[in-house]
């Protein structure tokens, strides 16, 4: 019976052993349920804030979730540096993983880390990009190529921020720097990108210097340095031939140097590049001065020959032209020689001192020397009015042996035209009658007497009587000179003048 006793308590002992072991793993089973609930709660709670944007409860929602037990490490981790990726922290989400791959060594937590990595990096360099445009768009160049540079460390092998960079020294009007950026650029990346940019600033550069050589040239314009000036025009034209405006100065200066030939070479070359309206104005004035330059050569030429065979009335035909007077004249003293070249100061040429007076003959140092002839038209609107002296010259006034000859019109008491003309033939110094001179009469060409005297620096002596006084005409209130003679015999009539008269080449008489 005690045996029995003793069964039925070992039995009752198993059984409540039974039940508790059964209702401890009911409790287990039930508390794994609910932390499996939670946890799932907690998880789907995590990535709901991180797919509506919420990065901050994102965080927390997975951390909690990463506290609880049993939690997926690789999962919830990777979820979290997203939310801290989100909130743009992403030291945070490197930190995150690498702790979690110190635990785990997953190839999906390394893969994440290159990745996140790669993301981080995308994301430092836009935002530097970002301020960096900012600033370009304000015209705060200095602070956006800061911000570029700073791009540029991030991802050194991209275009953008060396083409920026550039694009901000252009701005600055560095182009020199601009020039050693883009070079940097091409020398770690090709790209057609920059090799537009490297001409832009090229033509930048040499816009710069084609303005300073521009300037340069402009002094040397102003300096009357005609020679160095055309010299840096025609490099400012090398360095931009498409560029008006040195074609414009150059072709003004070769107009002021009378080069007409030349400034309408150079404004068809240019006209070819160009279209431009100054340019094609410019040419027409050109070509204009060359046609009055030809003219004038031509009329100079025939001018020329007129005096060496000493054609009054071709001369005089020439010198009445308007052209002659308007062009040609203004431009007076013209040195004109043999060969057609101006500013002759030796040999044998022609000088035009105005519109009315002329020289042809032996020049030296600029003046007249040697033998020549003066003309000079009294009377442009009449056939008859002219006076030159042709003779002897020197320092650049007759003197020598010489004649003067004047031809003026008169009219009688019926209003008839009538020549006058006197011819006087001697001796000259300095432009006054010297020693025995020869004085000829004619009227319509005919002579009506002549006349020997002496004179004495242009005052004639008077004749004497053979008592050697000084014979007067005083009736006129005249002293006489001498005895008129026609045909070579002598007549009863006298030449007599107002006393203290002064006689010479008219031009070159100076009263005393």
């Amino acid at each position: 019976m005690f045996s029995k006793m003793l069964r039925t308590k070992k039995i009752k002992i198993i059984l409540t052993i039974t039940v508790l072991a059964i209702i401890l793993i009911l409790l287990f089973v039930y508390k794994n349920f609910i932390e499996n609930n939670k946890y799932e709660e907690q998880t789907v709670m995590a990535k709901n804030y991180l797919m509506e944007g919420s990065f901050t409860q994102a965080v927390e929602a997975y951390q909690k979730a990463l506290s609880m037990k049993n939690s997926e490490q690789e999962l919830l981790s990777i979820g979290l540096a997203e939310a801290y990726i989100g909130s743009g922290d992403y030291d945070k989400a490197l930190e995150v993983l690498r702790s979690c791959y110190q635990n785990t060594a997953g190839v999906t937590i390394m893969e994440k880390i290159e990745e996140v990595s790669l993301r981080k990096t995308d994301y430092e360099y836009l935002d530097k990009i970002s301020r960096a445009n900012k600033y370009f768009s304000n015209l705060e160049y200095d602070k956006a190529i800061i911000e570029y540079e700073k791009a540029k460390v991030i991802k050194s092998k991209e275009v953008v921020p060396y083409g920026q960079i550039t694009e901000s020294y252009i701005a600055k009007g560095d182009y020199l720097a601009a020039k050693e950026e883009v070079l940097e650029g091409l020398a770690v990346v090709q790209s057609k990108e920059l090799d537009n940019l490297l001409i832009k600033v090229d033509s930048y550069m040499k816009s710069m210097k084609y303005e300073e050589i521009i300037t340069v040239a402009a002094e040397y314009i102003y300096q009357e340095n005609y020679e160095d000036a055309i010299k840096k025009y025609l490099l400012a034209i090398s360095l931009k031939p498409d560029i008006e405006s040195a074609y414009i100065e150059l072709a003004k200066t070769y107009l002021t140097l009378e080069k007409y030939e030349e400034a309408m070479l150079l404004l068809q070359s240019a006209v070819k590049r160009i279209n431009s309206a100054a340019l094609d104005e410019l040419y027409e004035e050109a070509s204009l001065l060359k046609q009055e330059e030809d003219e004038s050569q031509r009329i100079l030429s025939e001018m020329y020959q007129a005096m060496v065979e000493f054609d009054i009335n071709k001369t005089k035909e020439l010198m009445n032209l308007s052209f002659f007077q308007e062009k040609i004249a203004i431009k007076s003293p013209i040195y004109y020689g043999v060969v057609g070249e101006e500013n002759i100061s030796e040999g044998y040429g022609m000088i035009i001192y105005d519109g009315a007076s002329v020289y042809c003959g032996n020049i030296k140092n600029g003046m007249k020397d040697g033998a020549g002839v003066y003309l000079v038209i009294t009377d442009p609107d009449a056939d008859m009015g002219y006076y030159y002296y042709q003779g002897k010259w020197s320092n650049d006034k007759p003197n020598g042996l010489g004649k003067t000859e004047e031809e003026t019109t008169q009219i009688d008491d019926a209003g008839g035209k009538h020549s006058y003309l006197v011819v006087t033939n001697g001796g000259f110094i300095n432009g006054y009658e010297s020693g025995t001179l020869h004085k000829h009469i004619y009227s319509d060409r005919k002579e009506i007497g002549s006349v020997t005297y002496i004179a004495q620096m242009g005052i004639p002596i008077p004749l004497l009587d053979e008592s050697g006084q000084q014979m007067w005409d005083d009736q006129k209130i005249e002293y006489i000179i001498g005895w008129m003679y026609l045909n070579e015999e002598k007549t009863d009539e006298y030449y007599s003048v107002k006393p203290t008269p002064l006689w010479g080449v008219k031009p070159f008489l100076k009263k005393k």
